[in-house]
């Protein structure tokens, strides 16, 4: 399991899917499947990996990686759904508390190198076939990071109120992005650059 703070649009052209979680680990991240084909979906490359739906991409939508107080002063009218699902489950504890607290990833085959830490969360982006990770920590200090990734300028700017990070390009389009543990950013992007 790794965390991957990215949303996508359930539509893949004229239809609209379904999806659940495989149970499945592809390079420390889980594998999301569409319940009309069965097709194993990668979070990190946007695509489905197996069965009939293999190579489709997934439109990524505007997100923001924020606490609930943060959220709920900026959208205090915001609906949340129930925990009252029918089952028998505690909703107010995470059961991946414990790995999100220790320092490594799950199966420590990746090592981190010197400066960096393997769960430190980053911003991946990839352009015209170049991969850059943006530590999180760095782009927080900063209300405007400037960087160019394949060839093209991109404008990160975050604001702290609510912790939303737009990243868009020279003409003001928005850049997909992903916000993931770095080992798992480097495990599908293993020639990736860092932003230092």
């Amino acid at each position: 399991m790794a965390y991957s703070g990215v949303v996508y649009s359930r539509r893949i052209g004229d239809e609209e899917l379904t999806f659940g979680v495989s149970g499945l680990l592809y390079r420390s991240n889980v594998l999301m499947y569409d319940h009309q084909s069965e097709s194993l979906w990668s979070q990190i490359l946007r695509r489905a990996v197996t069965g009939p739906r293999r190579g489709a991409k997934l439109d990524v939508l505007p997100s923001t990686l924020t606490r609930w107080d943060k959220w709920r002063a900026g959208h205090p009218r915001t609906l949340v759904l129930t925990t009252a699902t029918g089952y028998d489950r505690d909703y107010s504890r995470d059961p991946y508390e414990d790995y999100y607290r220790r320092r490594s990833g799950l199966f420590g085959f990746l090592r981190a190198g010197p400066g960096e830490e393997d769960k430190e969360l980053v911003v991946g982006i990839e352009l015209a076939g170049v991969s850059r990770a943006y530590p999180l920590s760095v782009v927080r200090q900063r209300e405007l990071l400037e960087d160019s990734v394949g060839g093209e300028k991109l404008s990160f700017r975050y604001d702290k109120s609510d912790d939303r990070l737009r990243i868009t390009d020279s003409e003001g389009r928005t850049v997909p992005h992903v916000t993931t543990y770095w080992f798992v950013w480097k495990a599908f992007h293993p020639q990736t650059e860092r932003f230092e």
